[in-house]
């Protein structure tokens, strides 16, 4: 590849290669932000004609366009620079040729995005991002399936730090076991300060049992007849919802 050989073309995956590099690099509440937001970019041509200046001869332009939640716009505005440190770095300018040359926001109208607990790791990075997607796309059935696969990675992680077991003889136990394990840990360990937090915790056992039944039953899991878009919007908002309150109950 010759010195001014560019590819031309956006790293895959790039939202999602973004968030894991500013979660690695200090802005961990900026890639949060991010997962619950879509991006898109144009290419606006060479970047000498789009205005850009310096080091960038056979180089083109992109402006970058992320649509959210008011609150979350708000939020990406006020680290605005950051954001567009990290595009231009993930960019990788000297091999795609691809320079940033502006970031645009639109609030969305779309409907409210459940936020799940961040967690680290690849396939849990992966998980968020499909679930983000449906959700932004209005399909909240697809989130059925993997939001179920989400859940249980993290509620077998939360045990795992307590040396609560997650199987018995190579069984993994189900969601509403571990939930109801969980809870009697914290009662005995004194992590509850209301009663209110720990009958909604015990109440939430039986969510996720019911929960496992519309996963099985009523999702694209198998080949089933699915849920309604209002119902399964309301599953995934009760199941989030919970799955940070444990996360907050463990910070």
């Amino acid at each position: 590849m010759g010195q001014y050989d560019f590819t031309y073309e956006v790293p895959a995956n790039f939202q999602q290669v973004l968030i894991r590099f500013m979660q690695q690099n200090g802005n961990a509440n900026i890639a949060k932000t991010m997962h619950t937001c879509k991006l898109d970019y144009n290419d606006v041509g060479l970047a000498y004609y789009a205005g850009l200046r310096g080091d960038n001869w056979n180089k083109r332009a992109l402006d970058f366009i992320i649509e959210g939640s008011e609150k979350n716009i708000a939020e990406l505005r006020r680290y605005k620079d950051s954001l567009e440190n990290a595009i231009q770095t993930m960019l990788r300018p000297n091999t795609t040729g691809f320079l940033i040359r502006n970031i645009d926001f639109i609030i969305s109208d779309d409907e409210y995005i459940p936020e799940l607990p961040q967690n680290e790791g690849e396939k849990f990075e992966i998980l968020a991002q499909d679930i983000y997607d449906a959700l932004g796309k209005g399909e909240p059935v697809l989130v059925l399936d993997r939001l179920h696969t989400y859940s249980t990675r993290f509620l077998r992680n939360l045990c795992q730090k307590h040396n609560i077991p997650i199987e018995n003889n190579g069984d993994y136990y189900p969601l509403h076991s571990l939930v109801g394990t969980l809870a009697k840990y914290y009662k005995e360990n004194g992590i509850f300060e209301s009663e209110f937090v720990e009958q909604a915790v015990k109440m939430s056992i039986s969510t996720f049992e019911k929960y496992n039944g519309v996963r099985n039953n009523q999702s694209y899991a198998h080949d089933n007849d699915v849920l309604n878009k209002n119902e399964a919007t309301y599953v995934v908002s009760v199941v989030a919802a919970t799955l940070n309150l444990l996360n907050e109950i463990e910070n």
